[in-house]
């Protein structure tokens, strides 16, 4: 059987991720960072760091979508790759707080039922 060949850079060696998509994650999460009003220096920085994860692990899954989406409006190939990785580095912040969201409302159960107030005709 035939070794694999090495990784092109050493973030896919070490992690595997490619550079490229990391890089256009960091720079979406950044934009989301200085874009967004009221966010300290910590939560952009983050913003950036969970961008560029997203667009890291991400890319590689969403891109064949991505194509296969294009195709329908007849799009010629390119590298979409890079403007994916941005855009998934860039909404990467908020696909984590509502997958965070998510697990607390599943994590403390459905919500208990509502009863109308009674009205004091009825306790009469």
């Amino acid at each position: 059987m035939a070794d694999l060949p090495p990784p092109a850079d050493w973030l896919h060696a070490l992690i595997g991720v490619k550079s490229a998509h990391a890089v256009a994650g960091v720079f979406g999460g950044l934009v989301r960072g200085l874009v967004s009003h009221g966010f300290s220096w910590t939560q952009r920085i983050s913003s950036a760091v969970v961008g560029a994860a997203v667009a890291g692990y991400g890319t590689p899954l969403a891109a064949p979508i991505a194509r296969k989406w294009l195709d329908l409006w007849s799009y010629p190939y390119g590298d979409i790759e890079g403007s994916l990785g941005f855009s998934l580095g860039l909404v990467g912040m908020t696909i984590c707080d509502a997958l965070i969201r998510w697990a607390r409302r599943w994590r403390d159960g459905p919500p208990p039922p509502f009863y109308p107030p009674r009205s004091d005709a009825s306790q009469s």
